[in-house]
């Protein structure tokens, strides 16, 4: 079976560290699939649904991510983002709380930068609610 070397670092922990067969992180342009020897690169990763399978393994892990990078090298993968969890370590309430004080800082006027900073919140609570209410069910 053909692996690589797989790395999911977050800004608080070494979420994953070990060989996969498969990684589909969630790409500006949308999903990009990563299986072994794929051509050295570089993705920009925004918040959502991330999915790997590690090589030991015959089931997919999901993990919600937050902003950051990928980068693919020597058949190597190594993420690098703000934020990473399961799906099940998510709290739905906490979730609802962030989605809404996010919301209510973009009806704020703000500057350009605080802006931007709850935009990228906001796309962190989705993403975060879109899984937990999956899960949930």
């Amino acid at each position: 079976m053909n692996t690589f070397g797989l790395n999911i670092v977050s800004s608080d922990k070494d979420f994953y560290h070990g060989r996969g067969t498969s990684i589909m992180l969630p790409a500006k342009d949308g999903q990009i699939s990563i299986l072994s020897h794929h051509a050295d690169m570089m993705v920009a990763i925004v918040p959502g649904e991330m999915r790997f399978k590690p090589a030991d393994s015959e089931e997919w892990k999901t993990a919600i991510v937050g902003n950051g990078f990928a980068q693919i090298i020597n058949n190597r993968v190594t993420v690098l983002v703000d934020s990473c969890e399961y799906p099940e370590n998510i709290d739905l309430k906490r979730a609802q709380d962030a989605l809404d004080r996010a919301e209510e800082q973009l009806r704020q006027q703000q500057s350009l930068q605080e802006y931007y900073v709850s935009k990228a919140s906001l796309a962190r609570a989705m993403a975060r609610m879109k899984a937990a209410k999956k899960h949930d069910v």
